[in-house]
């Protein structure tokens, strides 16, 4: 997540081309990211990323002007990430075969040890939550939508607009709650699997399921 290399340069700032200027890059992500997850976005300064990151305040200015260009770089990085697990399932030979709950599984398990490893803390679920970030960071979450949408239509070609934001949504509650260890602790281990259940039940019912042969039917 913190591949400099990755990063989609939206501001006009300098684009690191050096080592040590993508090093320092990095380094700012991921101590914005560890700063984050403890304190909360809105909680973070600046002047708190560079104190953490060991890097000189100009470092930080050089490729971000702001706070909320580093939270819209993180956004597009974990987007980025994400997806491309997402294009892998789309991609999955047995796709068609596989059961909503399957399908759901492999997409929310995916999305939620990818955020485990780069420091349990729902990036989006954060954004979502703070109207300002999620207006600036809009585009960024509706290619997200859409990229989650691939896998969807690809295993429901007839799957309405509707019930693809309606599994997102939920998808995105699921994907919180095994993100979040406080869940663990209130409902117990691996919290999402049972909210996946509800999610494929609601997907069998819309689009119904698949035979041997691949064809489609109505359970």
């Amino acid at each position: 997540m913190y591949d400099a290399d990755k990063y989609q340069d939206k501001t006009g700032r300098s684009r690191p081309s050096q080592a040590r200027g993508k090093e320092r890059v990095r380094m700012i992500l991921a101590a914005s990211l560890e700063l984050f997850r403890e304190r909360g976005i809105e909680q973070v300064t600046t002047n708190d990323i560079v104190k953490r990151a060991g890097v000189p305040i100009g470092s930080l200015y050089r490729y971000y002007p702001n706070k909320d260009s580093i939270v819209a770089a993180l956004a597009e990085l974990y987007v980025a990430d994400i997806s491309r697990v997402f294009d892998g399932i789309a991609k999955h030979p047995m796709l068609k075969y596989l059961s909503w709950e399957e399908v759901l599984l492999m997409m929310v398990d995916g999305w939620v040890g990818y955020a485990r490893l780069n420091g349990s803390f729902a990036l989006l679920y954060a954004l979502k939550s703070n109207p300002r970030l999620f207006g600036q960071n809009r585009k960024t979450w509706e290619k997200f939508v859409k990229n989650f949408g691939k896998v969807i239509r690809k295993r429901c070609p007839t799957v309405s607009k509707k019930d693809v934001l309606l599994c997102f949504q939920f998808c995105l509650t699921s994907a919180e709650m095994g993100i979040n260890n406080d869940e663990y602790k209130a409902i117990g281990p691996q919290p999402h699997y049972d909210a996946i259940s509800i999610i494929a039940a609601h997907m069998l019912r819309v689009c119904g399921s698949t035979n041997q042969h691949g064809d489609d039917i109505l359970s």
